[in-house]
């Protein structure tokens, strides 16, 4: 029986672990993907990709003239990319090119993270050309829910831990153990963008930079995993302290009780000792009371016959 436990105990510890190391994965990409941590990254490189492609220093030097008298009876004008058209304020035209490749990328942005797919995640995948979505609020959620699950799992994988460990403080510290381990790769996720070399042609080049937007929460995770193993390691420590101040309270209790218990043992058997001898004198009066009416008898006898 203690076999069979003992062998549980290791597959479940092995399943936990994957758990735990997969949910810290699909963490990541969560929190990575929330809107505010996209937005900076993807910024920070957009720039140079929409001044390339709409050639917004080029159209504003050479057509600024144009661009003022057109501002002067219209609020925006408009830029055209393939199928997307940004309109620009014309308060923020007149600003100057770098402006507005911000105002660009920042409408680029706004419009692929929150637009709205008809298709499931895989469907999507297969879909598009370049897959923008992968770098939307669709996909965040979609990884979000599969942490959820996974979360979940691992929660009922530590109280099976639990409930198969012999001496169930130590769950706590193999629980903590686990998380602490599985947390450990994700130092190195955001170093994952190394492995996708860029190439020359109009998207390869970015591709680490990209690569680099779903990873770029995993140190922020790590330490969020890491206190959590921790947390379990102290409180199996507080309650193996716990164990140990309990278990040597039970020990001096032991001792008193012995202590008392011979005591009484004690005085049992000096009251017994003493019973006997009260008894003794007791009997030593009565033949004493006897022998004398005996005398007085006998007195009383003589002083008739005289």
């Amino acid at each position: 029986m203690g076999f069979i436990r003992g062998g549980l105990l290791v597959i479940v510890c092995v399943i936990l672990f994957i758990s735990l190391f997969v949910g810290g994965i699909l963490l990541t990409l969560s929190s990575s993907l929330k809107y505010e941590n996209v937005k900076p990254e993807l910024v920070s490189f957009l720039g140079d990709v929409v001044n390339e492609q709409l050639n917004i220093e080029e159209q504003i030097s050479e057509f600024l003239p144009m661009i003022e008298l057109y501002c002067q009876t219209n609020l925006q004008y408009a830029f055209s990319y393939g199928e997307n058209t940004f309109m620009i304020p014309c308060d923020v035209m007149l600003q100057g090119s770098d402006v507005v490749i911000d105002s660009v990328v920042n409408s680029f942005v706004d419009e692929y993270y929150y637009k709205e797919y008809a298709c499931n995640f895989w469907d999507c995948l297969g879909e598009e050309e370049i897959p923008l979505f992968l770098i939307s609020g669709k996909a965040r959620d979609y990884w979000q829910s599969k942490f959820y699950f996974v979360l979940l799992l691992s929660v009922v994988l530590a109280i099976l831990v639990f409930l198969l460990a012999k001496k169930k403080i130590n769950s706590f510290f193999l629980v903590g153990a686990l998380t602490i381990i599985s947390a450990l790769p994700l130092l190195w996720l955001n170093k994952i963008s190394s492995l996708f070399p860029s190439s020359s042609d109009e998207v390869g080049k970015y591709i680490p930079n990209i690569v680099l937007i779903f990873f770029n929460q995993s140190r922020s995770v790590f330490m969020k995993v890491l206190i959590i193993g921790v947390v379990l390691v102290i409180i199996g420590i507080v309650l193996k302290l716990f164990h140990v101040g309990f278990a040597i309270s039970n020990f001096f209790e032991k001792i008193k009780s012995q202590k008392f218990g011979k005591s009484k043992s004690n005085k049992i058997v000096s009251n017994k000792n003493i019973k006997p001898s009260k008894e003794v004198k007791q009997i030593s009066l009565g033949k004493e009371t006897k022998n004398k009416s005996k005398k007085k008898v006998i007195e009383n006898k003589k002083n008739k016959s005289k």
